[in-house]
């Protein structure tokens, strides 16, 4: 778990190195009036308060961020082998951006809409292009791009609890599977497994938006009816996981120990 901090989180792992330095170095006597057991139990109240406002206020940011990517993103006029496709699968509010590369996906949080390139409008087949509508419209019902929000602001918070972070990974790849579900139904495993293998993953959807390429392994497997890939948290993670929460837990225990005494002196 730390080569994965130190290869995508390297702020995160410094922090929590830190942590980890001060608790150790810092052992304040338990606070005048308060037991032990209190002081952790208040130290737990104080760490949930204060990572619910995080992750309230990350979230924030990630969505602004979103949506001025997406009000940057150039739009294109509707191909008429898009404007077949939505008469088709009856997915209204399809957004055409410019772009050669195929890509696909569902962004926006109050209002999920689905984006779709000029080049993926014009190179995909009829019935391809109307499982990848279907996809992503099984996304916007689902309000996917606002749960995806909020697991990555949780993800970033709490940087200290790897399980947030393998959460989030679980859960993109549930709702992926989801929608691959509902366009199966709809057109058949043949067409949804022909218009996955025609995403090139470099299309320009922001980081929080449910892209039609994603979670390949576990769809192909679901597509060719295989079992799908167990995803259990390793080991690592779990004691990491338990690691930072105490840690981050006993430290704030320590800060208000120390402000508890200063006080009261």
């Amino acid at each position: 778990m730390i080569v994965y901090l130190w290869r995508h989180n390297r702020i995160g792992l410094a922090a929590l190195a830190g942590l980890t330095g001060v608790r150790l170095v810092w052992h304040p006597s338990v606070s005048a009036g308060m037991t032990m057991a209190q002081c952790w139990l208040v130290s737990i109240a104080v760490v949930a308060g204060a990572s619910l406002l995080a992750v309230a206020a990350r979230a924030t940011w990630l969505g602004v961020a979103a949506a001025r990517s997406l009000a940057a993103l150039p739009r294109a006029a509707e191909p008429a082998g898009l404007e077949g496709a939505i008469r088709r699968s009856g997915v209204p509010g399809v957004v055409c951006l410019a772009g050669a590369n195929p890509a696909a996906f569902c962004a926006g949080v109050l209002r999920p809409r689905l984006y779709l390139t000029a080049g993926a409008a014009e190179a995909i087949p009829a019935e391809e292009l109307d499982a990848i509508l279907v996809h992503e419209a099984a996304h916007a019902r689902r309000r996917d791009p606002l749960r995806r929000l909020m697991l990555r602001a949780a993800a970033d918070v709490l940087f200290f609890l790897p399980l947030a972070g393998w959460w989030f990974g679980r859960q993109s790849e549930r709702a992926e599977l989801s929608a691959d579900r509902a366009a199966i139904d709809r057109l058949g495993a043949k067409a949804v497994a022909r218009a996955l293998t025609r995403m090139d993953g470099a299309g320009p959807a922001p980081a929080t938006a449910a892209a039609f390429d994603g979670a390949a392994e576990a769809r192909i497997a679901q597509l060719l009816g295989d079992d799908l890939p167990i995803r259990k948290p390793s080991r690592a993670g779990v004691i990491f996981s338990l690691t930072g929460l105490v840690v981050v837990v006993s430290l704030v225990m320590c800060i208000g120990q120390a402000v508890w005494g200063a006080l009261t002196a």
